[in-house]
This record gives structure tokens, sequence and C-alpha cells, in this order.
């Protein structure tokens, strides 16, 4: 058995590299988290937002949790133990604003979903009946397809109104891009995951709280107790091969004021942070086929935008339900396609409602103002509501990778001792919070078998 290894650094300190680092940190390996950014949890963090005269613990873009995040959950455990996150557990449900409506019931499953078809209110039955048998059509081919093509074309027999107003909302918000781009093996295995899945796993989980408070504000000290260097506000500059030592290939990061030396190296980053410092490895790297293989790849994965909105109304202020599907049409400046009732779930922002954008659109050539002011129009004849106090938007340029058909990702292992993980890495999963997590989990383990001799 190889020694455990000196070092590992990951860096990165979003839910995937956060993800990575719990693991090695558990398998007894040292390690040394670092991140460009001064606080952690990257592109599922706190944000304290100002509207007005009051700032608002908010997040920089509005997540989904469901049932079916089983590593995400156990990932929760094992860093909170005994103190439960505070989360409201309640069946999948899909609720328009203007009256569609679509619930999971409390049933075993697959009964569970086809009760939710066969009840759904604001559905004609010519509608229900075709979503039935198409979602039977997809069991009885255990959810997949291949080869691999564009949604849409999944959606070819079903009546046009369940495709815009069902399948096209949720391809968006679970892949971030349409159903003519999105790949439809993937949007298959989210799917099969959750609501084709047992009746739990389609539950959404709604966090009462920021997104910071339920992983990151817990996960640093955990790591830091066994152990862990953290350090934020560490841009890594550079890496490069520094030799051999036990048998194993070592590393050597060049930050801002100081190189650190490492046994093997884990980048939890995006696609085009990924690619520059595997690229800046290029020069010191004896084998450097397997560095240009997992260079192209990683340059040939397009990113998506997810702009989110904050509407901060009267104090009281409520939506129906917590979560609402917006009928959105670009061509009325109607962008959004989902709404959050913020003070639902967190006392701290009553009256704060949000919006969500995703994926690429003309959207993308407005200002922020511009874009509040359209949302805030949208929200007004949508609900009735008056004018917000004051509202912000922040937009995610490249909040998530292009999951489009067959798209290629490098593996979580490119090289002795260098590792890939987060949206970068080979995954059946979009950019979603368990994808990352799963990445992350990939990514450790990747390590652990070069290092520990660990199957």
């Amino acid at each position: 058995m190889r020694p455990v290894v000196a070092h590992v650094v990951v860096v990165g300190a979003g839910w995937s590299g956060l993800a990575a680092a719990i693991e090695l940190s558990v398998a007894g390996m040292a390690v040394t988290l670092l991140d460009a950014a001064p606080q952690a949890g990257g592109r599922a963090r706190r944000l304290d937002v100002t509207l007005g005269d009051r700032w608002f613990p908010l997040d920089n873009g509005q997540h989904l949790l469901l049932g079916a995040y089983r590593e995400t959950r156990r990932l929760l455990q094992l860093v909170r133990g005994d103190s439960a996150p505070p989360v409201d557990v309640v069946p999948f449900a899909l609720l328009s604003a203007d009256g569609l409506e679509l619930r999971a019931r409390r049933l075993p499953a697959p009964l569970h979903l086809v009760a939710a078809i066969i009840n759904a209110r604001g559905w004609t039955w010519r509608e229900r009946i075709a979503l039935l048998r198409w979602v039977r059509r997809q069991q009885a081919a255990a959810w997949t397809v291949a080869p691999d093509r564009p949604a849409l074309e999944l959606m070819r027999a079903l009546p046009p109104r369940i495709v815009r107003r069902l399948w096209e909302p949720l391809c968006l918000a679970a892949l971030n891009a349409p159903l003519a781009v999105a790949s439809a093996h993937m949007l298959l295995t989210v799917l099969r995951d959750s609501l084709g899945s047992n009746r739990g796993a389609s539950d959404l989980v709604l966090p009462h709280g920021d997104l910071s408070a339920l992983l990151p504000d817990c996960a640093l000290p955990f790591l830091q107790d066994r152990g862990a260097d953290v350090r934020l506000r560490e841009p890594v500059q550079a890496i490069e091969r520094s030799g051999v030592r036990d048998g194993n290939a070592a590393w050597a990061l060049e930050l801002r004021e100081r190189r650190l030396q490492a046994d093997a190296v884990v980048l939890a980053l995006p696609p085009a942070r990924a690619s520059a410092l595997v690229t800046s490895a290029l020069r010191s790297e004896l084998n450097t086929d397997e560095l240009k293989t997992a260079v192209s790849a990683l340059d040939a994965i397009a990113t998506a935008p997810i702009a989110t909105v904050y509407l901060r109304y009267a104090g009281g202020t409520r939506l129906a339900e917590p979560m609402l599907l917006l009928d959105d049409d670009p061509a009325r400046s109607h962008f959004a396609q989902w709404a959050f009732d913020r003070g639902a779930l967190d006392p701290r922002c009553d009256g704060v409602l949000s919006a969500v954008i995703s994926g690429r659109g003309v959207h993308e050539a407005l200002t922020r103002d511009e874009l509040a002011q359209a949302v805030s129009a949208q929200f007004a004849r949508t609900f009735s509501l008056p004018a917000p106090i004051a509202a912000a938007a922040i937009v995610e340029k490249q909040a998530t990778i292009l999951p489009v058909p067959n798209l290629q990702r490098p593996p979580p292992r490119i090289a002795a001792g260098l590792f890939l993980a987060g949206d970068s890495v080979d995954s059946p999963y979009p950019s979603t919070i368990e994808g990352s997590v799963r990445a992350g989990v990939a990514a450790a383990r990747a390590v652990a078998r070069e290092f520990l001799a660990v199957g």
C-alpha cells in the first residue's frame, strides 16, 4: 500500500471543492483549501443585498434542492451532525401564477406521479392523458435515450402547451438551457432520479435561510477542526510539476506571494479557469498529451447565464406559494420564469420576492437596472403588485455549463496527482448542487485510489 498522501490542495471552495476537501480530510489526508473569493460557496452562497435602506441575507442565485440529492444530504449530515438544517420538505409541486397545478401525492412510486397527472388542475384531459403516456414510455425505456439528441425531440408527440408550460420551464430550471439546446440524456437522468424514482426523491427541500448557512458556514469549521488549512482571498496563478516524492508526482502552486508544494491538486473550478491552470502545467509536465486532451475538452465546454432579480415590497407582502411558475414571454418583456417568496421561509427577508431568468435570451442586452425594471413590471401585471420599494439584479454570466447533447467532459483524474471537480468534470448531471457535490466526491475518491490504493 502506498503511504498516505502528505498534502492535497483543493483549488476552489464552491460546493464541489468543499465536498472534495471534506471527503479527503475524513480519509485522513492533509488538506489545503484555496479560493480567490472572500467567502466559500461559489455560485451557491450568501450575498448581503442592499434593497433601499436595508440589507438582506440573500443568495447570488436561486437554487432548488430535491429529495433525490442523496450525496448533498449525506454531506450535510456529515458536516452538521445533530444540527439538522432548517428546511421544509414538501411533495413536488409545479404551481403556476395563472392556475396550472401539478402536485405529487403522498403515495408509493410510481402512483405518486400517476395521481399527480390525473388530478392536475388547469390541464385538459387530452393533455393529461398524453403526459401520462409520455411518462410511461420513459419508464419503459428506463429513462434513457440513444443516441443523445436535443431534449425537444423527446416531446414531438406531446400537446404544445404541455411542452411550453411544463417541460420547457422544468428543463430551464434543471439544466439552464431550453429543450431545443439541452441534452435529452441529461434531462432524462435528472427526471429518472427525481420524478421517476421513489416518492421522497421528488420532494422539494426548501431551506429556511441562505445557502451559505446550509453548508459553507458549517463546512469551514468542520475542515479546520480536522487540521485543514483554509485560505480565502488566495488566487492560484499557475501550477507546475515539481518532481517526485515518495514515488508520486509532486506539484507546485504559484500564489500571489508564495509557492505552495502539494502531492496532489484538485481543481474544483469552472471550465475556463480550470483550463487556464491546466495549460500552465503544460510547461512542466512530461506527458503533455493527456493534459492537452483535458484542455481541449475544457475549452469546448460552453456556459450559460442565470439572472436573479430581488424585489423588496412592504412587510407582509406574500405570494400564494413559496415558489410559482411564471408564463414568460420575452416579446412582452416578461423575462422571469419563476417567482420565489423569500419571506415565506425566512422572516429576515419579509417582503422580499425574487425572480429567476435561466439561460440565454434577449434580456442579456439589458443593463441590470433595466432588467430589474422589466421584472418589476412583470410582477405588477402578474400579481397586481405596486412598484417595489427597491430592486436589484444579480447576473452570473457563466453560471453553468451548457449541457448540449453528447457533451464531452474530462474525467476526474487528468494526470498523475492532478484531478478535476466541479462542473468541468465528466458526469451524467448538469450544473446542479447535487452534480457539483458528486463531482467533488468523485475527485476525492480518485485521489484516494491513487494514493491510498483504495478501490
